[in-house]
């Protein structure tokens, strides 16, 4: 009888620690240079021929499981990238004490081969490229802030010294240059990936350029998501409630999801309270009732994130009166 495989592989800046489970064995455990080629070489010998299925599973790591991830695809291999903190909860679980390497291998191969996670699916070169373009603004825009707190530090220094002022302020022009190619270079690659999308997201008033790129690098695939509420919490905005017996309900946000997006959606609620008439509409309401002024701009950006998700899959551009022209429409109709 052929059975199934699981390859679970903690992965590290220099090596892999590798243990290959079929459910009951460790039929392989050790380390391998962080190469992908090289892994899978050192790898397949202990992969029996009669293994019905192998899946590779990995954590999540930024750049260094992307690589490996994408050789493993490209390559026709079954691939799982888990969330961290999914398995951290899962080792916690089977009461593991050991907190190594080749344990963590172990861990994920159990997971793996009990949770069935699911499969890895490579988002479009371009989406990733989009996705790395504005973190690199977000640098640069560090950057400048900090450029500009020198300058004004020494613009109030007793004693001035000019030639700081003006390498600080030559590299400013730099920085700013840089900006404006980066900002450029990421639009154009927007209209080349997906051109209907990108102009969809500009129509509702809050999101700019900078969330439109990000939402495509980052999200794509939108049809992964079945409902806005995935959506949600796959930024981290979705609310936490912890509430037992006679204590009272307590609510947060989860801030397990991207970070970097949520950030950009957060700003981009800033101007949607003032400037999209749904969001706005909210915000005051809730400020109204006497909630602060955060909870209503993290309801704005809930908010503003379904009127992504609707127009994005219905593919009609943001028109605040839709709701009610559906309404008046229905109602004709009977």
């Amino acid at each position: 009888m052929k059975r199934k495989l699981v390859v679970g592989i903690d992965v590290g800046k220099e090596s892999y620690a590798v243990s290959v489970f079929d459910g009951r064995a460790y039929l392989f455990q050790g380390l391998t240079p962080a190469h992908p080629e090289t892994f899978l070489k050192r790898v397949t010998p202990h992969l029996p021929q009669d293994a019905a299925e192998v899946l590779f599973v990995m954590e999540a790591t930024g750049v260094y499981s992307l690589k490996l991830a994408l050789f493993l695809v490209q390559g026709g291999h079954r691939v799982s990238v888990v969330n961290p903190f999914v398995v951290r909860k899962y080792a916690e679980m089977r009461l593991r004490r050991t907190k190594t390497d080749p344990a963590d291998s172990r861990i994920l191969a159990q997971f793996g081969f009990f949770a069935s996670p699911p499969p890895f699916v490579p988002r479009d070169k371009k989406a990733y490229l989009l996705e790395e373009i504005q973190k690199t603004i977000e640098d640069y825009q560090k950057r400048r802030t900090e450029i500009l707190n020198h300058l004004e530090a020494l613009h109030h220094h007793p004693f001035p010294h000019p030639r700081l002022q003006k390498l600080y302020e030559e590299e400013l022009q730099r920085i700013e240059e840089t900006l404006r190619t980066l900002e450029k270079e990421a639009e154009d690659l927007a209209l080349q990936y997906a051109p209907r999308e990108y102009e969809l997201l500009l129509s509702i008033p809050g999101v700019g350029k900078r969330l439109a790129c990000a939402i495509l690098g980052i999200l794509s695939p939108l049809t992964r998501f079945a409902r806005s509420k995935e959506l949600a919490s796959f930024l981290g905005l979705a609310p936490q409630i912890d509430q037992s017996g006679k204590r009272k309900e307590r609510a947060w946000l989860s801030k397990r999801g991207n970070p970097f997006l949520r950030k950009l959606l957060f700003l981009a609620a800033l101007s949607a309270s003032r400037f999209n008439e749904q969001c706005r509409v909210l915000y005051e309401r809730l400020l109204s009732r006497g909630k602060p002024k955060k909870v209503a701009l993290i309801a704005v950006a809930n908010k503003l994130l379904r009127q992504i998700f609707a127009i994005l899959r219905s593919g009609i551009p943001y028109d605040p009166h839709y709701l009610e022209r559906k309404r008046s429409l229905a109602f004709q109709g009977t």
